[in-house]
């Protein structure tokens, strides 16, 4: 009898430990997290090993972020959320969905490349199926096209006719997805916190209570710069926690728990609609900058030691270990299959082929609209009705000469009556924006610095005329 309630409760307790879950993380999903983890770092050496031979053009790693980047992941939604990610974020990339052929094929530059048809750099992310947008070069620049993005989704709910097709212009070759509730991720290094992008990102949205999600991944260095030298005071946290409607969290970036807890919550206050997210997670740096960069110039051995230790890799197998969600023959079986998955990928991205000479204007221009054709020889009325230049009627009325100014302003007008798409942004741009004014006739109205936009914000409303924004 005792052996066989000492079973029962060995039963159970191996049963309630397979149930247990941690961050809301299933052992399963821990299991596809560490694959997803190694993948990444196993693609960053196999190119760091190719660039060397000269098979690819550019290298640059995200070792190091793995963690906090499969956490960013698993808490949002491919191809439903949107992703402005910067050159460290292959781990997100290949979490949401993306694969490592693909990445393959534009460090190869190859002609099939997903992100740009081998145009653009390698590391430069971009997957219209997944919601993935391509950066700039220049870093910093994805926060504020990041901050437009999820000023959409809000915008697309006070205007939803703006998500329409229309036939006759370019809307006709747009198609918006909308959903109501979806959430906008950027990230950036912690040497991008000093560029003045980051800042305004930060201005607009908590102004707006927009729903996004800044992630900071913090290695302690922008490039040989180290974080207390570019960072006032050593830490951006301390710096932005003033900001208000932000929901902010700090986290050891290096653990795909607590990452994933401080994700969920992020990502959790900005669907509610709540306002903005902030996550600042302490990641490490175990390679150079890139492969242009020797990083034992400027750290010595003892510093990257430490890093050594906090080697979010090294972590995730102790972990899968210790929980008893692994043993060690099934961690080394998992870590086969990558390798042999990677060398077929490998491979195939060799023989790819490279882009035609005579590709080179290829999306220069759009495939869909000649600006030459015929189809422009037309005026749109305000009602959307397209007439042939010949067709408008000519007066012999005197008319009042006009202005840059005015036909700038009157060009606004008609087109903003036409399209709800169109948005008015800059510095003071608005009639006035502490709009009781207007209502109770206290003010006329100023519409700018040179009237370009003087009586929008009256006749269009104020989500249509911003000022003093970026």
């Amino acid at each position: 009898m005792p052996n066989r309630h000492h079973g029962k409760s060995g039963a159970v307790a191996e049963a309630n430990k397979a149930g247990k879950t941690y961050e809301g993380l299933s052992r399963q999903q821990l299991v596809e997290a560490y694959r997803l983890m190694y993948t990444s770092r196993k693609l960053d050496d196999r190119e760091i090993m190719l660039k060397r031979q000269q098979k690819i053009f550019f290298q640059i790693s995200g070792a190091g972020h793995e963690a906090v980047l499969v956490a960013a992941a698993l808490a949002m939604k491919p191809g439903y959320d949107w992703f402005f990610p910067y050159y460290r974020d292959r781990a997100l990339c290949l979490a949401l969905g993306a694969t490592p052929y693909e990445m393959l094929l534009q460090g190869v530059g190859s002609a099939d490349d997903p992100s740009s048809g081998g145009r653009q750099m390698p590391s430069h992310w971009g997957f219209k199926r997944l919601n993935v947008v391509t950066q700039s070069s220049c870093t910093g620049t994805q926060v504020l096209h990041a901050v437009g993005c999820a000023e959409v989704a809000r915008y697309l709910i006070a205007h939803p006719r703006a998500a329409e097709k229309v036939n006759g212009d370019y809307r006709e070759f747009k198609d918006v997805m909308f959903y109501g509730d979806e959430v906008t991720y950027v990230s950036v290094g912690d040497g991008t916190t000093s560029e003045g992008e980051f800042w305004e990102g930060l201005n607009a949205a908590a102004n707006l209570r927009l729903p996004i999600v800044f992630l900071v991944e913090d290695n302690g260095y922008a490039i040989s710069v180290p974080v207390e030298v570019n960072t006032a005071g050593g830490n951006i946290s301390r710096l932005v926690s003033g900001f208000p409607n932000f929901h902010f969290e700090e986290v050891d970036g290096t653990d795909p728990v607590a990452s994933y807890g401080a994700m969920s919550r992020a990502v959790a206050h900005c669907r509610a609609g709540v306002g903005p997210s902030f996550v600042h997670a302490h990641v490490i740096r175990p390679y150079s900058h890139s492969l242009s960069d020797d990083e034992k110039l400027y750290r010595p051995d003892v510093e990257r030691q430490r890093d050594a230790e906090r080697d979010p890799i090294t972590r995730m197998q102790l972990f899968l270990l210790r929980e008893g969600i692994l043993d060690e023959k099934a961690i080394n079986k998992l870590e086969k299959e990558v390798d042999t998955d990677l060398q077929d990928a490998t491979d195939r991205a060799l023989a790819a082929a490279l882009p035609a000479p005579e590709s080179v204007k290829q999306y220069l221009y759009s495939p869909d609209l000649d600006p030459t054709s015929q189809a422009f020889d037309t005026q749109v009325s305000t009602s959307g009705e397209v007439r042939a230049s010949s067709d408008v009627p000519v007066s012999d009325k005197k008319v009042a000469p006009k202005t840059m100014a005015d036909l700038i302003n009157a060009t606004l007008r008609d087109e903003m009556k036409r399209d709800e798409r169109l948005v008015v942004f800059g510095e003071d741009v608005a009639d006035c924006s502490r709009e009781e004014y207007l209502r109770q006739k206290m003010v006329k109205g100023k519409g700018g610095v040179f009237k370009l936009t003087s009586g929008l914000q009256c006749d269009f409303g104020s989500s249509l005329t911003t000022s003093g924004r970026r």
